[in-house]
């Protein structure tokens, strides 16, 4: 079934939610894209979920051969273009990550996922979504392009599916949402895609958060931790958000957005939302695409620590390596701790 691209100039409420942020998130989770503070293109982006994922960053060395299993003979392999450092949960998904050119991709929840019936293209597993970008692209144009040549197909992990959509931008501040609603590719494309988080679908939360005082409706900026109410409010604070002064100053500010949409251990949802995904969040990134830097906090510590790519050598020959990404002892630039991985 072919792709349907829902971009900013063909869409009357994609028209509105431009004019109204210009000032300006595998599981629950928030994405946030701070792509108009002045200074560096920035992803915050929160994983919510309700048990741990095991995460490890990992470096990706570029000449990495691949493999997508789905389990219908249509799987194929893939050799990584790029080098790339990435979270992966439960052993088995990139769930977030940046590679050597800036590109971004984030992995979360969306209950609402209804992927297209299956056809003749290579099959692509679903928990390896996010990595297949990394691996191939530089920017959302090329992923939007590339993307359709294969086809993403659910696959069982950890005794269930996963329904999810991404979230890609890059080195130029672009951004892409791709879901499957109805069993249909959707993608919105543009600069003003800036926010994601879980169901409903995208245009839905679009229409939304129309309701709201900054977007020109009549309610206050909600405060639950429903999907729906984290979305409004990582807009509103987006939007109101300051131009920054400095690379840090921008770095902080997304950060600052991403912490309103954090949910602590033990939060209940109180809105009456019937959405699954209001689960404690366990771990955040930031990722600056214009500088090249990947920053990692667990719930679980004080501490924020961070990977300089511009200092690893992504060469074919490098080795892949890991760190558990929960260890409570780093902090500060940890690009030389990197470990070689199992």
């Amino acid at each position: 079934m072919r792709n349907t691209v829902r971009r900013a100039a063909a869409a009357g409420l994609v028209a509105v939610f431009l004019a109204t942020t210009a000032a300006d998130g595998a599981s629950a989770c928030s994405r946030i894209l701070s792509n108009a503070n002045g200074q560096a293109n920035v992803v915050a982006r929160t994983m919510d979920l309700y048990r741990s994922d095991d995460a490890k960053m990992v470096v990706y060395p570029r000449g990495l051969v691949r493999a997508s299993t789905t389990g219908d003979g249509k799987s194929f392999n893939w050799t990584s273009k790029f080098g790339s450092v990435a979270v992966t949960s439960f052993g088995a998904a990139t769930s977030d990550g940046m590679n050597e050119k800036g590109l971004v991709a984030n992995l979360l929840y969306l209950g609402d996922t209804r992927y297209e019936q299956r056809d003749g293209r290579p099959g692509l597993s679903n928990l390896s979504w996010a990595q297949y970008v990394l691996d191939n692209f530089a920017s959302v144009k090329e992923a939007v392009e590339g993307l359709k040549d294969v086809q993403i197909v659910s696959v069982e992990h950890d005794g269930k599916r996963w329904p999810l959509h991404l979230a890609i931008s890059d080195a130029e501040g672009d951004s892409a949402v791709i879901e499957f609603v109805d069993g249909r590719m959707v993608v919105h494309q543009g600069k003003e895609f800036t926010v994601m988080t879980n169901e409903p679908p995208l245009e839905t939360q679009l229409k939304n958060v129309r309701n709201y005082k900054l977007f020109g409706g009549t309610k206050p900026m909600p405060g639950d931790i429903d999907p729906e109410s984290r979305f409004v409010r990582a807009a509103s604070y987006l939007k109101t958000l300051p131009a920054a002064r400095s690379v840090p100053e921008a770095i902080a500010g997304a950060q600052s957005i991403a912490r309103t949409v954090a949910v602590p251990p033990g939060a209940k949802d109180t809105s009456g939302s019937v959405a699954e995904d209001a689960w404690p969040t366990l771990w955040f990134t930031l990722a600056d695409s214009t500088n090249k830097t990947y920053f990692f906090h667990s719930a679980s510590s004080p501490y924020l620590y961070w990977v300089d790519l511009t200092k690893i050598d992504f060469g074919s020959k490098a080795s892949e390596r890991a760190i558990d990404a929960y260890d409570w002892n780093l902090a500060g630039d940890i690009t030389q701790r990197l470990t070689k991985a199992d």
